[in-house]
């Protein structure tokens, strides 16, 4: 019983520092790395794109994106977000998931960013999350 007793204390008193661990290393994983003098990151708001392959089936992929812009840049994230949505919408589904599209997504992101007034130094686009359903 003592036995018993003993074992159960002690994976007791271990569990919390596995599970700190597990949580370091979430964190440590979630960290950008520190932008460089005079740049800041910039999370844009999550894009959901609706696309349709030839026989007519939805299909729905959403993608965060992060730009790494200078510290005086200004301009509206949102803004910025629905214009990359809609030209995003017109690549059709079946180009969009021939092959790996974050190449695609990432050098469109880009051009578009460099378009837009306020934004036009943007330095990198970085891929937080890209799902598909």
């Amino acid at each position: 019983m003592r036995r018993r007793t003993f074992v159960l204390a002690a994976l007791a008193a271990l569990s919390p520092l596995s599970l700190r661990a597990e949580e370091k290393k979430e964190k440590k994983n979630d960290r950008l790395p520190v932008p460089g003098k005079g740049e800041r990151y910039v999370r844009l708001p999550t894009i959901a794109l609706e696309l349709y392959d030839k026989a007519g089936q939805y299909h729905m992929s959403s993608i965060d994106l992060i730009l790494l812009v200078p510290e005086e840049a200004k301009f509206s994230e949102k803004h910025l977000s629905d214009k990359m949505r809609m030209a995003f919408n017109v690549i059709p589904y079946d180009e969009y998931a021939q092959a790996n599209p974050a190449p695609m997504v990432k050098s469109l992101a880009l051009e578009i960013a460099r378009k837009e007034p306020g934004s036009e130094n943007t330095r990198d686009v970085l891929i937080s999350k890209m799902l598909f359903r």
